[in-house]
């Protein structure tokens, strides 16, 4: 009930008593009004105070939890690729081009006294060079560092695996420490560790000295890695000489006396008739 309707009912209720209201009686009715005015006002001053509050309470509450919602940013940052390809660029300026279900995680402090991360899966990387800030991979069992490089790098396989294109690598894998060059590849595997070999693309010097032709392809390939078959008649064959290329141009060369060509040629298996 409002102010006004209560004075009204108490005003019409002395008036018919008597028409004319006692002075006694007329303080007692103000004394009364006023009481419930203050009221009125107290309960208009806390409605105020908590319109006034209330959204302050919840802009306090908002901030306190978007301050903690923050907190996990702090800590490490993952890129992931799922059933495609992706390819990320990092803060200082690297790109790396994850595989299907790979992995990469930043460390905490990442481009700060170093660039540190995680990875898991396989990825192609492109490494700004930065002489101050070495770039380190953790790569489960094995761990890589590089300045500026670009490189293939398989941690999911059976054979880990990685090939360098450019720049500098160092591998660090059971103690053992080995460094790559432009077109060199460290494999390890759960047949052999810590292996160091050559892409077939990268030229080399080759020499025989009377040596057995299955000889020479045995040590061609253990140095790139690869399968080479041919016709048995020619295991006793001597070959001789020094020889400068890649693997193609070193087996067509000392296969030439007899008269031997390529016929199958791939990463893994080399066919000779």
């Amino acid at each position: 009930m409002s102010l006004d309707k209560e004075f009204e009912e108490s005003w019409e209720s002395i008036s018919e008593e008597k028409n004319e209201m006692h002075p006694v009686t007329d303080r007692r009715i103000w004394a009364t009004m006023n009481r419930k005015i203050r009221k009125k006002k107290n309960t208009g001053r806390l409605f105020w105070a908590a319109a006034v509050m209330i959204p302050f309470f919840i802009l306090l509450m908002t901030y306190r939890l978007s301050q903690n919602t923050t907190v996990p940013m702090e800590q490490n940052y993952a890129y992931e690729s799922f059933n495609t390809s992706k390819m990320i660029r990092l803060s200082d300026g690297s790109t790396v081009t994850l595989m299907p279900y790979s992995k990469l995680t930043l460390s905490k402090n990442f481009g700060v006294k170093d660039r540190q991360i995680s990875f898991i899966g396989q990825g192609n990387f492109n490494i700004t060079k930065d002489t101050s800030k070495p770039f380190r991979i953790n790569a489960g069992n094995f761990q890589v560092q590089v300045l500026g490089t670009h490189f293939y790098l398989d941690q999911k396989s059976e054979e880990r695996k990685i090939e360098l294109y450019e720049g500098k690598v160092k591998v660090e894998h059971l103690g053992k420490i080995t460094y790559l060059l432009p077109e060199e590849i460290w494999l390890s595997s759960n047949e052999h560790s810590n292996d160091h070999y050559y892409s077939p693309k990268k030229p080399m010097s080759f020499t025989v000295d009377h040596l057995k032709y299955s000889e020479a392809v045995k040590r061609l390939e253990k140095t790139y890695n690869v399968r080479i078959s041919y016709p048995d008649q020619y295991q006793d064959r001597i070959v001789n000489g020094s020889f400068n290329g890649d693997l193609k141009s070193i087996l067509s060369i000392i296969s030439y006396p007899f008269n031997l060509k390529i016929k199958k040629y791939d990463a893994k298996e080399i066919e000779l008739k």
